[in-house]
Order: structure tokens, then sequence, then C-alpha cells
């Protein structure tokens, strides 16, 4: 008997609208933008989930951001240009739910997983950057005052009018996730600059109209991009290497 399969980008879209016809109260208050989002129970988390496959994540043009692990090849030789060019996705039939489930199971993946659905950031990507800046230590403090799992400076967050304890995780990579949501959508999904706008500040990379020429900048891009494909692999989605 033949079995039919129905293509991800379906099954997505019948999930977004099964849930959209969930009823609302007929007043909704009008958040504050600056509060805290409360805790999700699992059915505003499938929620989140389910909008995260169609709205997308990343660049703006509505569609789940990934990579394919070719994307990275030739990024341990630095002697030349990153160039401006954009990651490519991965297959689109790779299954979100896998990265929830590894991000679960490692040290504040629930906080980092509930951030990038809010944000519309690969929750993988955000997980290498934790990794990257910190090792998952919520106290770290660097010399120059970047604090937590992000190494979020304090201008940052005053930036986004939050208020909060930069130590206290939630804070932290609420604070970090809309800065990297903000980076991709300013250098239009250009993952690389917009990492290296994250170690080094925009306006390097807008001066430089591109990765800047630092050792310790282009050794961060590399770092996090490579952790990243860790992820994936680890996380079993295909094209990851």
């Amino acid at each position: 008997m033949k079995r039919t399969r129905i293509p991800f980008a379906t099954l997505a879209f019948l999930m977004f609208v099964a849930f959209s016809f969930e009823t609302t109260p007929s007043d909704p208050a009008t958040p504050d933008p600056h509060q805290m989002p409360p805790p999700q129970d699992e059915a505003a988390n499938q929620r989140d989930i389910a909008h995260f496959l169609v709205a997308g994540a990343g660049g703006g043009d509505g569609r789940f951001h990934a990579f394919r692990a070719g994307d990275f090849h030739g990024l341990g030789s630095l002697g030349g240009s990153f160039g401006n060019r954009q990651l490519s996705m991965l297959d689109p039939g790779a299954d979100p739910e896998a990265a929830r489930r590894f991000l679960h199971q490692m040290p504040y993946g629930l906080t980092i997983s509930r951030a990038a659905a809010r944000h519309h950031v690969d929750a993988l990507l955000l997980a290498a950057i934790v990794a990257t800046e910190s090792g998952f230590s919520a106290r770290a403090v660097s010399p120059q005052g970047a604090r937590g799992l992000m190494q979020v400076i304090p201008e940052v967050a005053q930036d986004y009018g939050i208020e909060g304890d930069l130590l206290d995780p939630a804070v932290n990579v609420e604070v970090g996730s809309r800065f990297v949501s903000g980076l991709l959508k300013d250098y239009k999904g250009d993952v690389e600059r917009a990492l290296a706008a994250y170690n080094a500040g925009p306006g390097v990379v807008d001066r430089y109209r591109g990765v800047p020429p630092y050792p310790e900048t282009r050794g961060y891009v590399r770092d996090v991009l490579a952790q990243y494909v860790e992820y994936q692999r680890k996380a079993g989605l295909s094209g990851a290497r």
C-alpha cells in the first residue's frame, strides 16, 4: 500500500491555521514592549513553534533560515575576505522539533528556545553564540563589562529599555537575542556580518563593509559558525556535517 507523504511546508501551514482559530479575548490589553514576557505554557510554546515555522527566522524573507554545512567550507582559511554572501538554507525537510529537543538537553536550552521563537532567530545559532561567548556560564563578566550568557553590555539593554539583572539568564538571553535579530535584519540575513557586528560593533562592520580584519573578530565568527554546525550535527539535522 502506498503511503501518502504530506510536504513539510504544508504540515507547518496546517499547524499554523489550526492554532490561529483559537479564541482570543475581545479586548486584549496592549503589552508593554519593555516588559519581559511571562513564562509560556506548553500550548503557547507550540503556537510559537508553529508561528516560527511559517514566519521564518532571520533575513526577513518569510522562510525558516538555517545553513548547509557546505556554506562553511573555507572558513578555516582566513587569509582572504569572508565575502558578503548570505549563507543558504538547510534542506526544507529539516525537523525543527529535533533542534528543540536537542536544545532542551543543554543548560538554559528552554530559555534560548523561547527567546529564539519570540525574535525569529535560529535557536541553534543563539546556542552557538552562548557557547562561544560564555561557555554557558550565567555569571561570566568580561574585563570590558559584558555580562552573562551572551556577554551583553549594559548599554544594549538600556537601548531596549530593559532594566533587569543581566546575570539573570532569562533577561540576558532576551536582550542578546533581540540584538542578534536586529543585526540580522540590518544586514539582510548576512550571518557573518551580524556575528562580526555582535563581536566588534556595527560601526566597525559598516566601516570595513564586511567582517573587519581583526584576528579576534574573524576567529569569533569562525568559532560560532563551527559550533553551529556541530550543534546541527548533534541534533541530527540533515545537511549538517
